[in-house]
This record gives structure tokens, C-alpha cells and sequence, in this order.
């Protein structure tokens, strides 16, 4: 196999519907039931002229090293990075994520920044997770649908950022954060989600206009960084939509 190979119905359908990569090939296990979204997969796959092959189960197996493909596989090639320039000049949030390093995470919230409908989202391109085969499973194919931008560096990406008038806000859980619900934030902003243990970092901190935490009144201390991302985005469209409506 020369590309990315993508598995899940959900993350191949999406794949096929944005059409944004090189698509060479698409096997379908033997002995499916029936299912709308293959028929779709299938239908998109003709349209488009890629190969489809029916192939016992257990070569899907070998070929996903065990992942739950749910019976289909997609050759792909790169996932195609935007540009930072062009998320800057959408309106909307920007999600920034600063050197996140687990797959689930990632694609939990690539899921929730496709729902709130952010601009795009920002990622480092070292020590941190990329857009693979298994984030794009975890996302539900959402980051199919996103602009994404690698950066080498989230420090001049915020600041190029902040150029465009966003506020810079970080997400964390410690003591020198104020509760979201009570903050009050202008829209659009950037938001930033730091790492799973080390949270966001001290030089990007510093570039972060405001940070904020979620009100935690239970007996655990913190959600992980995708759950109080999700909820951040979702409380963010939420004051897009009331000044939307003031204006």
C-alpha cells in the first residue's frame, strides 16, 4: 500500500464527500450487511473512478494491524495542510492546539471545531499528534470537512493571529484562570487547548489575552482537553450567535 490507508464507514464516507485527497483504491470486506452509508461509499468510489475490490475480512485485518475498520478500507494520499494565511482570513473561532499529543483527543475535538463551525484549527508540527488514519477514524471523517494548519512554531502563529483581531484565550484548570461562564470575551477569538499533562506552555501563556477554566462543582479536579475543548467551542458559537443577533 503506497498511501494512507483510512478505515471506519464514517471517516471513508466523509473522505469520499470532501474529496480534498488523492483516492487510488477502496476494498470492501466480503459478506457485508447492507448499510446506507456503503452504498454512498460505493457510489462515491464509482464517481470518482477508484478501484473497488471485495477481499476476505482477514486481509482488512492484516492490513489495519487490528483496527475496527468496520469492514472497508480506503488508499489515500496526504492529508492536505492549508495554509495559516487562509484560516486567518475566515471568520469564526480558531481552535489552536498546543502540542496535543493523543489521537482521541485530537479527534474529538476536530469533531466538535467541524460542529461549531470554527475557521480552522492549528496544530505544531513537532511533539505533537498529526492527522492520521486513526484520528481521522476518531474524528468521524470531521477532519476531512476542516482546515487544518501544521505551523513550526504556535507562538508567531498566535501572534499572526492576533493581527486579525481575535482574542488570544487559553483553556486551562489552574488557579490564574477565571471561570468562562463569568468572563467576558469579544468575539472571534482563538482558542488555545494545551497539552494533556503539561496544559498550555509558559511563552504561550504569555501571549494568551485571557485565560479561562470550566467550573468544575463535582468531586473530579478536571476534564481532559477534548471534553472542556468541546465545551469551550460550543460556549464561544454561543456568544457569536447572541452578538450576531444584537448587530
Amino acid at each position: 500500500m503506497r498511501g494512507d490507508p483510512l478505515f471506519g464507514r464514517n471517516a471513508i464516507l466523509e473522505s469520499l464527500r470532501a474529496g480534498k485527497r488523492k483516492t487510488s483504491h477502496l476494498w470492501i470486506a466480503e459478506g457485508l450487511r447492507p448499510d446506507p452509508r456503503l452504498d454512498e461509499i460505493r457510489s462515491l468510489a464509482e464517481a470518482a473512478e477508484i478501484e473497488i475490490e471485495e477481499v476476505p475480512r482477514p486481509m482488512l485485518d492484516d492490513l489495519t494491524q487490528g483496527a475496527n475498520h468496520q469492514g472497508v478500507l480506503l488508499e489515500v494520499g496526504d492529508y492536505p495542510y492549508a495554509d495559516l494565511e487562509d484560516i486567518v482570513e475566515r471568520e469564526g473561532t480558531v481552535l489552536v492546539l498546543d502540542h496535543l499529543q493523543d489521537p482521541q483527543n485530537f479527534g474529538t475535538l476536530l469533531r466538535a471545531a467541524d460542529a461549531a463551525g470554527v475557521a480552522g484549527v492549528v496544530i505544531a508540527s513537532d511533539r505533537s499528534v498529526s492527522v492520521t488514519p486513526a484520528v481521522v477514524n476518531a474524528s468521524a471523517g470531521a477532519v476531512e470537512h476542516l482546515l487544518v494548519a501544521e505551523v513550526p512554531n504556535i507562538g508567531r502563529a498566535l501572534d499572526k493571529i492576533g493581527e486579525s483581531g481575535r482574542w488570544i484565550v487559553g483553556l486551562a484548570g489552574d488557579e490564574g484562570s477565571t471561570d468562562l461562564f463569568a468572563t467576558d470575551i469579544p468575539t472571534p477569538v482563538a482558542l488555545v487547548v494545551g497539552a494533556e499533562a503539561d496544559g498550555i506552555s509558559a511563552g504561550i501563556r504569555k501571549r494568551c489575552q485571557v485565560m479561562v477554566s470550566l467550573p468544575m462543582l463535582g468531586r473530579i479536579e478536571s476534564l481532559n482537553a477534548a471534553t472542556a475543548g468541546s465545551i469551550a467551542l460550543y460556549d464561544i458559537l454561543r456568544r457569536e450567535r447572541e452578538e450576531a443577533a444584537e448587530s
